[in-house]
């Protein structure tokens, strides 16, 4: 009888890892107990978040820039210049060939062309001193740029060896309202592109999504949306360039997309996002309420553009369950796209529209890194 006993409480002795089973479910249940009472969180608002960029402008981009200087600074030029040859003639004739001088010269200037250097941008002018004149003057000049102070860009000009002097120092100043300025230079050898501005530019990571209530359902496959969309509009002031965020501004962002919540009292925290190839590669650890952590998740992301917004495309999630097996989990990505893209879709804010996002240099800017992002935008009120 006794041997029975010992043998039927053999068999009645949970295993280690049933009990630890069991300790989890228990845990589960604690957490999803107060879900169904309130389904969404507010998540704080982020604040702008300075990211390290590079602005590539190509010459076509800068030609009418440079066109506006021309006209402006070109009568300013010769009437300096007549102002030094009248002022050596005899007081009785200085006014008269003054007032002469300013009615048979009509000076106007054209820009023949403009090419990246070392050291700035050679520019090439013909100059004519009155309408139809038959004998312009062909000049040629460096001018070059450089940093004043986080808002402004100094514009200076030299005349090239062999070339008549128009102008030869300081040329005006250009206010950088998009950011705060870093570094200036020209870009030869990086196709269409001619100056690069390297530059802070604060981003915007907007949650109003996550205001609402939210609830999501595995298997839903629900499309993306973006808030605030708005159509494309050129304007005739509008800049067209390349935005390059190096592969540290985008780790970055990371920690500043804050919590994600993912329905069901599900959360993606602690995000981290990095460069693989041609995608973006985020992992996060999901969590049970606030802090039970049940998996770790590796999103795959394509950036995008929509509606001229920066987005994201998931390509592929896969979750690793508690640390112990990894399974495809592809069922969570309309949601985790969806809160992403709630986040990234205001990044940009007015200050640029979106054309076209992918990873790595290509045809139209060499120069930009491998692993940097590529952003072609347009800058409806102009860069200057």
């Amino acid at each position: 009888m006794l041997k029975i006993r010992k043998r039927w409480k053999h068999h009645l002795r949970p295993s280690r890892a049933a009990v630890v089973t069991l300790l989890l479910l228990i845990a589960a249940l604690l957490f999803i107990t107060p879900v169904y009472a309130a389904t969404s969180r507010p998540v704080q608002q982020q604040e702008e978040l300075p990211l390290n960029a590079h602005i590539y402008l190509s010459t076509a981009s800068l030609r009418p820039v440079f066109e506006e200087q021309i006209d402006a600074q070109l009568p300013k030029t010769v009437d300096s210049t007549m102002k030094g040859i009248t002022d050596g003639m005899p007081a009785e004739s200085r006014d008269w060939v003054s007032k002469m001088a300013k009615v048979l010269i009509q000076p106007s200037a054209t820009l023949t062309d403009l090419s990246p250097q070392q050291g700035g941008m050679l520019t090439s002018l013909r100059v004519r001193l009155y309408p139809d004149d038959p004998k312009p003057i062909n000049a040629d000049m460096l001018v070059s740029f450089s940093v004043v102070n986080t808002s402004t860009i100094q514009v200076s000009a030299e005349p090239v060896q062999g070339s008549p002097t128009l102008i030869n120092g300081p040329l005006t100043t250009l206010p950088t309202p998009l950011g705060k300025l870093q570094t200036i230079q020209t870009t030869p050898g990086c196709g269409t592109n001619a100056l690069d501005i390297g530059m802070q530019v604060p981003i915007t990571l907007t949650d109003e999504q996550n205001q609402q209530t939210t609830s999501f359902t595995p298997g839903e496959t629900r499309r993306t949306t973006l808030s605030s969309m708005e159509q494309l509009q050129g304007t005739a002031s509008a800049t067209n360039a390349y935005v390059e965020l190096p592969a540290a501004s985008i780790s970055t962002l990371g920690p500043a997309l804050g919590v994600l919540p993912l329905g069901n009292n599900l959360y993606a925290r602690n995000i981290k996002l990095a460069i693989s190839g041609t995608q973006i590669v985020a992992t996060s650890d999901i969590t049970l309420g606030q802090s039970l952590v049940i998996a770790k998740a590796t999103t795959l992301l394509k950036p995008t553009a929509q509606q001229g917004k920066l987005a994201v495309k998931v390509q592929k999630t896969t979750i690793a369950v508690l640390s112990i097996f990894t399974f495809p989990y592809d069922t969570y990505n309309a949601k985790i796209e969806q809160e992403l893209n709630s986040k990234l879709n205001g990044a940009l804010g007015d200050k640029f529209t979106l054309l076209s996002a992918a990873i790595g240099a290509n045809e139209n800017i060499p120069c930009a890194a491998k692993d940097s992002l590529i952003l072609s935008v347009q800058a409806p009120n102009g860069l200057f």
